[in-house]
């Protein structure tokens, strides 16, 4: 069994989203070496009322990490996704997000259709969380997290790989992605 993989969130470089209207921090994806991934777990900042870039044939989820939540017009249709609220939408839904309060952050977890199904869901630790056949990443919603005893600082990610497993403290989303 492996070791749990931690990223910084405070290391990661930020990059531009795919339409260059908005900024990106990448925690882990399963990328090669042009580029292109099956899944991917980041933490994007919206300023203003952005769109959001197309992705066909990938499921995308999102938690509202806050400050505040966050106006979403999906396809047309207005709704309001408070702090810590989960919501997912296809890839090509037309998407704009309108944050309530300056600052405002957002995970996303976009995983292929055709190889992945996504699941999203905060727990509240002491506790042990295991990949099983797929791939679970932890991110921290708080200072005073751990996994397996490493401490985290809020936005800290966690990998899984398969049969891993590792026991947390604290506040965490976890998104947990399984082969089709």
């Amino acid at each position: 069994m492996s070791a749990p993989v931690i990223v910084r969130y405070s290391d990661i470089v930020p990059t531009p989203w795919k339409n260059g209207r908005g900024i990106t921090r990448n925690l882990f994806d399963d990328a090669d070496a042009a580029g292109e991934w099956t899944w991917r777990v980041s933490i994007a900042e919206i300023t203003g009322t952005q769109p959001y870039s197309p992705y066909p044939g990938v499921r995308r989820g999102q938690v509202a990490l806050g400050p505040g939540a966050v106006d979403l017009r999906i396809g047309g249709r207005e709704r309001v996704l408070e702090e810590e609220a989960v919501i997912f939408f296809d890839g090509e839904d037309a998407v704009d997000a309108t944050p309530r309060a300056s600052g405002f952050l957002d995970l996303n977890v976009m995983a292929r259709r055709d190889r992945w199904t996504g699941a999203v869901e905060i727990v509240d630790g002491p506790g042990r969380v295991s990949a099983d056949a797929g791939i679970v990443v932890l991110v921290a919603l708080g200072d005073t997290a751990s996994v397996d005893g490493d401490g985290l600082r809020r936005l800290d990610g966690v990998m899984l790989e398969p049969t891993a497993s590792a026991t947390l403290t604290g506040r965490f989303v976890v998104a947990a992605l399984a082969r089709n």
